[in-house]
């Protein structure tokens, strides 16, 4: 028998998807529409908090506890030790190779040190509390919610709930590397989400700011102990017959050699989402940041799209490329990257022409913060166009590649936000986040094509481009310019361009790979029928 020839790559302009992924591209968006649920959830919880937490308290108050909950974040990530990508990219490569039965070793490797690492940081950061409070709320000592006093507790409670974090984090990047995402989604984009919110209605009602921290806190003590029983249960399902031992499976040292630059890229990666914010609130005081972070919620909320389409690709990417298949790697990536781009860019296009307007939901002092909106609202146009190049570099095997690229771009948003900062404010501090963002996408854009041979630019992606700057840029602009800036000309141009995407949506459903959706099959032999119930006598 002859052996089958690799299929050669089509060309980066006009993919030609076989079956195999056509197959993986209708996986991804069965994993990828079941995160983009809880990622809705998870952003519009997102800025329903905030805009509590904003109209309740005063500026101050608002952003101790908002620099308060990114310095935990931050903290989070350290603690981590990229420990959740490691057990997706190695369950996920186990499985696709017949190894299932190693399994338990990783997630030994994996949980150990990292229990060990966040209990230890959360005694540091409850023992230091205080002191990093003086530092926070530096000349706000008279403002109600911003003392010394009330962000210490804020802190103490943060760091009494990091190890369950932390935890939670692990178990979930687990269940994600046997492609099961509903801990993802329901427990930790959905539920845990919900329950802060909850919670911070209910220190609103009290008017308690005290109470913030606490209760936004809480929730991830029931959340790490669902997803760890959740995954007990995914771990007793039955798996094909192992393959024959591999002396070439992970040890520990292979673990952490993969995870550690993945572990200190995560920390770049919320370093640059966060240490603005705390940033701002060292240089400028805690109600600039509280400006800055209402600012960029809607933003933020946008990035919840794209952590979902990754999270259900990152296990399809890295089986791929386990199996030496790049072509289905780079039609998926370009499909994915063309997704991202239609969930995406109407967003970041009506934040950067309503940012005024769309501040006003805080209260009509945080229209300060228009100048930030419109920054980085046309960074984000860049970052999504680039797709998940960072994942997709990771899972080529090119961790340390995505550590340097990290860093650089932490120097860059920190040098930046220390120089921008106390002459700017928060103009500054969103030139240095988007100075950051530009590195972090442009650098391994090109590493991944110059050297794996991957791109995002297929047809699919400049379609999905332009069909968005159209709908959501050009035609509300051109309403504002032509008929004003009232409320009915605005709502009006945002229907056109609904209509408009619908009728492109239709068009170039192929380009698009809109088949791969979970649905349209079932919706495309309907319509036929449809048709052919007409013609018929």
């Amino acid at each position: 028998m002859q052996p089958t020839r690799p299929r050669a790559a089509a060309p980066a302009g006009h993919p030609q998807p076989d079956g195999r992924t056509d197959g993986r591209l209708a996986e991804v968006a069965r994993g990828g529409l079941l995160n983009l649920v809880g990622a809705a959830v998870a952003g519009l919880g997102t800025v329903a908090l905030t805009v509590i937490i904003a109209r309740t308290f005063s500026k101050a108050a608002a952003g101790a506890f908002f620099t308060a909950m990114s310095l935990f974040l931050i903290v989070e990530a350290v603690a981590s030790l990229g420990a959740a990508t490691g057990t997706v990219y190695f369950i996920a490569r186990l499985r696709a190779l017949g190894q299932h039965q190693r399994i338990p070793e990783v997630m030994r490797t994996a949980t150990r040190p990292v229990a060990v690492v966040s209990v230890t940081a959360a005694v540091i950061l409850f023992l230091l509390a205080e002191p990093v409070a003086r530092l926070l709320v530096d000349g706000q000592l008279g403002q109600a919610g911003a003392t010394p006093v009330v962000v210490t507790g804020e802190l103490r409670a943060l760091a009494i709930a990091l190890p369950f974090a932390v935890m939670l984090d692990v178990l979930l990047g687990a269940s994600r590397g046997y492609r099961v995402m509903g801990p993802t989604v329901m427990v930790d984009r959905i539920g845990r989400p919900v329950l802060q919110l909850a919670g911070v209605g209910v220190a609103a009602v009290a008017g308690s700011a005290a109470l913030l921290a606490p209760l936004w806190a809480l929730p991830y003590v029931p959340a790490a102990c669902v997803v760890w029983l959740w995954f007990r249960r995914i771990r007793r399902q039955p798996e094909p017959p192992a393959a024959a031992e591999s002396k070439d499976g992970p040890t520990p040292l292979h673990f952490w050699r993969f995870t550690g630059p993945r572990g200190l890229a995560a920390l770049a990666q919320i370093t640059i989402q966060r240490i603005d914010i705390v940033l701002v609130a060292i240089f400028r005081g805690p109600a600039e940041a509280a400006i800055y972070t209402a600012a960029t919620r809607f933003l933020v909320a946008g990035q919840f799209t794209n952590v979902a389409i990754m999270m259900a690709a990152q296990p399809r990417f890295t089986e791929m490329f386990a199996q030496g298949d790049r072509p289905a790697a780079n039609r998926v990536y370009q499909a994915t990257t063309a997704w991202l781009i239609l969930l995406t860019w109407p967003l970041y296009l009506l934040a950067v022409v309503f940012g005024p307007e769309v501040l006003t939901v805080f209260g009509h002092s945080y229209r300060e913060g228009a100048s930030v909106m419109v920054i980085l609202g046309l960074t984000m146009l860049l970052q999504t166009a680039c797709g998940q190049v960072d994942m997709v570099l990771v899972t080529a095997g090119r961790s340390s590649w995505s550590l340097a690229n990290g860093l650089l771009a932490v120097v860059v948003n920190v040098g930046l936000d220390v120089l921008l900062i106390p002459r700017y404010g928060i103009t500054g501090a969103a030139i240095g986040w988007s100075a950051a963002i530009v590195v972090a996408n442009l650098v391994p854009l090109v590493q991944l094509a110059t050297t794996v041979r991957l791109h995002p630019f297929g047809r699919g992606t400049y379609i999905a481009a332009v069909l968005s700057a159209f709908s959501f840029g050009v035609l509300p602009v051109a309403a504002r310019d032509l008929i004003g800036s009232g409320a009915v000309p605005s709502l009006a141009a945002i229907a056109c361009g609904c209509a408009v995407m619908a009728v492109g949506l239709f068009h170039f459903r192929a380009d698009l790979h809109l088949a791969a959706m979970p649905g349209a099959a079932q919706l495309a032999g309907a319509a036929r029928r449809r048709k052919q119930a007409q013609a018929l006598p």
